[in-house]
């Protein structure tokens, strides 16, 4: 890893997420964001192929699903997520849910900006693109 000073967060949205990029790319060994995910915005259920996650609610409410349990995470709450383990969430609360995401390795930086990029509404084939590209699969339980 290289030493550098990161001056200024990147931020980029999607799903009704608003994303800060603390780190990530290659002088790191893991992606870091903090994570603001308005009212029915989230992830849906998917499997990260390559990567491991802990995600820490700092605040608010999420529902969080992992493999076929879902649970309502309050701040401090953490969850750990496996490489190939299906888990999503949503907020389904009018406030503001914000939560720490570290994964690794880093690259899940990268799949937020390609998401992020994307024209909206997203057409269903770009989205398959950017998951196949970044190891990501959408799926249903």
């Amino acid at each position: 890893m290289q030493s550098e000073f990161c001056l200024r967060a990147e931020t980029v949205s999607f799903s009704n997420m608003i994303a800060h990029l603390i780190s990530g790319g290659q002088a790191s060994p893991v992606t870091v964001m903090d994570i603001s995910i308005h009212q029915n915005g989230g992830a849906p259920l998917h499997k990260s192929l390559d990567e491991e996650k802990i995600f820490t609610l700092i605040d608010g409410e999420l529902d969080f699903t992992l493999m076929r349990a879902t649970r309502t995470l309050r701040p401090g709450d953490r969850v750990t997520v496996a490489r190939g383990d299906v888990h999503g969430f949503v907020n389904r609360k009018g406030d503001v849910a914000r939560l720490l995401l570290v994964s690794a390795p880093s690259r899940h930086d990268a799949f937020f900006r390609a998401m992020a990029a994307l024209p909206v509404p997203h057409a269903p084939e770009a989205v398959s693109e950017v998951c196949a590209k970044y190891r990501q699969e959408i799926v249903g339980l």
